[in-house]
């Protein structure tokens, strides 16, 4: 997987309605930056999808087929307003769901491509209460997405999952229990003397255990 350096711009052609408290951010630029897909994957599905900015970039950049799974309702309705701004009537979908619930809603291996901004920022709560629900989750919401992941994803499958670093190692724990394999990871830093604020990493269900560490990027 060839990539040129990490840049936000990846994300100019992209359109969205957002709310003060929530726009896009550098993790939904740098998430959008490592998925992109290989020849094998043409379906995705996106877990926490906000006002759609990842899932319009996905549709946009590289041609896949993408659903976006959002709980809270504010936020699915600006994504789905959001399709025909960016003209992907024919590509993106969302749903109004919570991840928790996805077995009612989907088959098991369903799509090919699995990706999250996990809803997690470490420091003090917001006061705004959509930024609070989508960047305050606990560890137990955390798994609770990656075992949704794990169900929707088909075996040899690819996942890519953005984060703070300081729950990495509690997040490849739960990914192994759910046999999600991590082949690569990449840090973003603000400064190349600065510590890292994100870290993405991306793997196959039932994959090989060989990991690749990528260069560094910077610009949080």
């Amino acid at each position: 997987m060839l990539l040129e350096k990490f840049s936000t711009d990846i994300l100019r052609e992209v359109k969205t309605i957002d709310l003060p408290g929530h726009k896009p951010t550098h993790a939904s630029a740098f998430l959008v930056w490592y998925s992109k897909p290989t020849n094998d994957l043409k379906s995705i599905i996106e877990l926490g999808s906000g006002t759609g900015v990842v899932a319009f970039a996905l549709a946009k950049l590289y041609n896949l087929r993408v659903e976006g799974i959002e709980v809270q309702k504010e936020l699915f309705e600006l994504a789905v307003e959001g399709i025909t701004l960016n003209g992907v009537e024919d590509r993106v979908s969302f749903k109004n769901i919570d991840v928790r619930n996805i077995k009612k809603h989907y088959k098991a291996e369903t799509f090919d491509m699995v990706v999250s901004n996990f809803p997690f920022h470490t420091g003090r709560e917001s006061p705004d209460k959509v930024r609070r629900i989508t960047r305050n989750a606990d560890i137990t919401l955390i798994n609770d997405f990656i075992s949704a992941g794990a169900y929707l994803l088909r075996n040899r499958g690819t996942f890519v999952f953005v984060f703070s670093p300081s729950i990495l190692l509690s997040v490849i724990q739960m990914l192994s229990r759910s046999k999600l394999t991590v082949q690569r990871m990449c840090f973003l830093h603000g400064t190349p003397e600065k510590e890292a604020k994100l870290v993405v990493i991306r793997g196959r269900k039932n994959g090989g255990e060989q990991l690749i560490i990528d260069p560094p990027q910077w610009g949080v």
